[in-house]
């Protein structure tokens, strides 16, 4: 179970880079008609999904994705499981993603937040650990992108979790479009994601 503290309003702005999304040794497991866990191969955790998400592998081509394991870090890591609400498309898209790291640069700077990005006002309980919490937002070229980002250390090792909703203005199409999705319902539906996830003792 995890305690997540509701973000306010996303606003500053943050530019990082178009980049590969690679997926690593892992493995999922369906445990009944509705449901699935991931199992991460290097790290001691699991994470127990709704079986309608969508697990993402390979590239993925998204405006402001950089690709890494997480959110504008340029420290060694992996990025272990991304979950894409279903009804994403190329207008609205909601990614739920999680990465870790052992390597010494990444845990030191582990809780050091993203430049201009604003703290949680409290700390996040996941899994029965504490993570710093943090919100940021990111606007041009008719494309926005909106975060809520978490991190600790554990035993050792920096566990970054990112809920991104991300997307285009439906705006700038002929003629205009609607979004699948409300960016607040988005958000609430990638929360609940987390709640499934548990650290378990090598």
């Amino acid at each position: 179970m995890s305690r997540l503290p509701r973000a306010g309003a996303l606003a500053l702005c943050l530019s990082v880079t178009l980049s590969a999304c690679q997926q690593h040794a892992t493995s999922s497991t369906v445990t009944g008609i509705d449901e699935q866990n991931f199992h991460a191969s290097s790290y001691p955790l699991t994470l127990h999904y709704d079986a309608s998400l969508i697990a993402l592998d390979g590239q993925a081509s998204r405006y402001f994705d950089n690709g890494d394991w997480q959110l504008a870090d340029d420290t060694p890591g992996e990025r272990l499981i991304t979950l894409q609400l279903p009804e994403s498309d190329d207008v609205t898209t909601a990614l739920w993603r999680l990465g870790a790291s052992r390597d010494p640069a990444a845990v030191e700077r582990c809780l050091t937040l993203p430049a201009n990005a604003q703290p949680m006002a409290s700390k996040a309980e996941i899994a029965g650990q504490t993570f710093t919490g943090f919100t940021l937002g990111d606007a041009g070229m008719s494309h926005f992108q909106n975060v809520e980002g978490y991190r600790a250390v554990v035993d050792g090792a920096c566990y970054a979790i990112d809920l991104i909703v991300q997307g285009t203005n439906g705006e700038v199409y002929d003629p205009p479009r609607e979004a699948p999705f409300s960016q607040e319902d988005a958000m609430n539906r990638l929360r609940s994601i987390t709640d499934g996830v548990s650290f378990t003792r090598e």
